[in-house]
Order: C-alpha cells, then sequence, then structure tokens
C-alpha cells in the first residue's frame, strides 16, 4: 500500500527510517523476529502491530477461561471435601502444589491481607489449576463415583469426551498459547490461531454456556483475525506518510 507519488526507493527509505525510530522503546532483534525470509520493512512492522492486536484480543477470552477454570475446580473440591480449604488436606496435593499454597498465603501477609480461601485461590497461578488435572488425581479424584466430581465441573462437556485426558489436554493447549500471549511472545504467525480462539470458547462453554456467550460482547478476536493486518498496513502507511510531509512542510 505505498503512495503513489512516492518513488519505491524512497518510500523505502521512509518506512526505515519509521522502524529505526522504533528502535529506542523496541530492539531490533525484537522487531526482526517479525520478518519472515526476504519481507520488507513494512512487512515486519505491520507483522509486530498486528501481533499486539491479536494478543489483546484474545484476552477476554483466555482470562474468562482462567478465571472460569479456577472457580470451578475450586467450587467442586470445596463442596466434594466440605471445607473451603480443600487444599490444606493433608497427602492430597504434590509437594510443589503445597509450595504454591504456602506462596499464596506469603503473598497475601505481604500485602497485609487476610488468608481467605477465595484470596488464595485467586494468588494460585494457570500451571496450578492444570496440574489438578494430572494423572495422580485421575483414580482418586476425577473418575471416582462415575466420574461424578468432572461431570459437575464440566456440566457441557459431552459424556463420550468428559475424562481426564481430555480436559488435561484442552488445558495445555490453551496454556501454550497464553503462555505466549502474557509475556508478549509472538502469535501473529502461528498455525491455526483462529482454531486456537475457538478451543478456549469451547472449553469455556463446557464449564458455563452462559459465560461462553457473554463473553462475546467484549471478544473482537475475529474481527482483528481476519481484517487487523491490513488495517494496520493502513494506519503504518498514514503514519509514515504524514511524518513524511510534515518533514518536507518543515524543511
Amino acid at each position: 500500500m505505498v503512495p503513489g507519488f512516492f518513488l519505491p526507493s524512497s518510500w523505502s527509505l521512509m518506512v526505515a527510517q519509521f522502524v529505526a525510530s522504533l528502535s529506542p522503546a523496541v530492539s531490533r532483534v525484537r522487531l526482526e523476529a517479525y520478518r519472515p525470509p526476504g519481507a520488507s520493512d513494512l512487512e515486519m512492522a505491520v507483522n509486530y502491530f498486528h501481533n499486539i492486536e491479536l494478543s489483546e484480543a484474545l484476552y477476554p477470552s483466555l482470562q474468562s477461561f482462567e478465571i472460569a477454570l479456577r472457580n470451578t475446580v475450586h467450587s467442586v473440591l470445596r463442596s466434594h471435601f466440605s471445607t473451603e480449604f480443600w487444599f490444606d488436606r493433608p497427602t492430597f496435593l504434590l509437594s510443589w502444589q503445597i509450595r504454591a499454597i504456602q506462596d499464596a498465603r506469603n503473598e497475601l501477609t505481604r500485602h497485609k491481607k487476610s488468608h481467605e480461601a477465595g484470596r488464595i485461590v485467586a494468588e494460585l497461578s494457570f500451571g496450578f489449576w492444570h496440574s489438578m488435572f494430572n494423572r495422580p488425581y485421575e483414580a482418586r479424584l476425577w473418575h471416582a463415583n462415575g466420574a461424578a466430581l468432572l461431570g459437575s465441573a464440566f456440566p457441557h462437556l459431552p459424556r463420550t469426551l468428559r475424562t481426564r485426558q481430555v480436559v488435561w489436554d484442552r488445558c495445555a493447549q490453551i496454556r501454550t498459547l497464553r503462555n505466549r500471549v502474557f509475556p508478549y511472545e509472538p502469535v501473529w504467525g502461528r498455525s491455526l490461531l483462529n482454531d486456537g480462539h475457538a478451543q478456549i470458547l469451547d472449553a469455556l462453554g463446557w464449564m458455563n454456556a452462559e459465560m461462553r456467550d457473554a463473553i462475546s460482547m467484549c471478544d473482537r478476536f475475529e474481527a482483528v483475525h481476519l481484517n487487523g493486518r491490513s488495517e494496520i498496513e493502513a494506519k503504518i502507511t498514514k503514519r509514515v506518510t504524514e511524518e513524511s510531509d510534515g518533514s518536507r512542510s518543515s524543511g
């Protein structure tokens, strides 16, 4: 999308200057991670800013799933063990999980907050909740009594798929994507990214169909994934053109 009144060489130079102007804030090494082999500076810049928009657009579904997962697991285990503090049961958790619970309590103490069960639960990571579907919990928790707890936690997961392994696998897929979005890593070039977003919503619906439908009010991923790249390219082109016009006017 090069303005017609610029020669290709002058346009390339202006884009290169725009990219160079970003270097105090974004390292060149980081930017180059967004340049496919043989791609131009413009393509690289478009990929970088499109990635920011994609990551932002994934936030509503990722946030909703993670919060729903921890609250769902907490709810069914609280009911199952008849205590808010099910995670304090002797020999129930793995050693590293026990340390995670203590770390959560230490963090609450540091911020002078009470050690309510709900506060402790909120301090625990996605990795902790994912690990609650590890193999050690299969026989004694999730598949006991005809998988009753799985049914309570995931009432909308089809019975033919309602296994600990299915839940663990889906959490692993979502966690892989989450762990690229939140540390600001590239997701723009990931194959089947649209499928990844659909899998998040699907798994959210396993727990709470109403929340899956409600999140559509602020979930704009499909639009960003479909049209976002061309819109970002148009914005960068407009910006570079305006900066060039401003430089020529001031000169």
